[in-house]
């Protein structure tokens, strides 16, 4: 199977075709477990992945598979969040059709081996063969679509950033993904999105330029498409575009806002 081929089969090819257009590839982020939800948003937004939160969302087992599903059948990436580094549901999610994983709070080089250990088949790395809904299609070849399996490991400690040029090395790896809020608590500067302050944006510029020098890709969360589109002017690879949550709470209070101006305006 060509590469072409391989890309073209991959759950993944909507970022895999960004990136080969030297874009970046936007990303919506799901807390909420409603395979309707990321149904939705699969169809109507315009980005290349929709990520499910297994971390700080509310998705199950069950529920990230049906949403998954759902995803996928839109023709966007199913990402996920993992809840950790976790060999098991990292094959289960794979195996049901997940065209990518992060991980969180990747601590070194030998954590970030063990996340794509998980993820790659012999010989590059441990993943037991037996695909559920990834091996549906006629003619799917697994081991070509594992190959396809974009894998994140999450720099947000003050330890993974000191060490995010031997993390950006390691085989299989596809990039480094900033977690900016938990990078911050760990760096003493408390929490947060969409980041100005100079330790951030030295971090930032640090991990993209570990990436760049690996020939990996950079990601990084967003709470606003605003800043988003910086990064993605700065070089991050994926970038989050919009999260429900924050998308909801800011509809909520737009709302209201609208209501309290035409009461007093009535």
């Amino acid at each position: 199977m060509s590469d072409a081929d391989r890309t073209a089969a991959s759950p993944t090819r909507p970022v895999h075709d960004a990136w080969k257009a030297g874009r970046s590839a936007r990303n919506a982020w799901l807390t909420i477990p409603d395979a309707y939800l990321a149904e939705m948003i699969a169809a109507s937004a315009e980005v290349e992945a929709v990520t499910l939160d297994m971390q700080h969302g509310l998705f199950d087992n069950r529920a990230a598979v049906e949403a998954i599903r759902a995803i996928g059948l839109r023709g966007k990436a199913p990402l996920v969040r993992l809840p950790a580094n976790d060999a098991v549901l990292i094959g289960i999610l794979l195996d049901a059709g997940a065209g990518g994983l992060i991980a969180p709070m990747i601590e070194n080089a030998a954590e970030a081996e063990r996340l794509v250990a998980a993820c790659r088949y012999p010989p590059q790395g441990r993943r037991s063969l037996g695909v559920t809904r990834a091996g549906l299609d006629r003619g799917a070849d697994a081991f070509a679509l594992a190959e396809q399996v974009v894998v994140f490991a999450m720099v947000e400690t003050a330890g993974a950033l000191q060490c995010c040029e031997e993390m950006a090395a390691v085989a299989g790896l596809t990039g480094l993904f900033v977690g900016p809020s938990d990078l911050g608590v760990s760096l003493g500067i408390g929490p947060g999105q969409d980041r100005g302050e100079p330790e951030i944006v030295d971090a930032l510029a640090r991990i993209s330029k570990a990436c760049r020098a690996a020939a990996k890709r950079c990601a990084v969360h967003a709470g606003s498409a605003r800043y988003a589109a910086k990064m993605a002017g700065q070089g991050y690879d994926l970038v989050t575009v919009w999260v429900d949550a924050v998308a909801i709470s800011s509809s909520l209070a737009d709302a209201e806002r609208q209501w309290t101006e035409q009461a007093r305006g009535s």
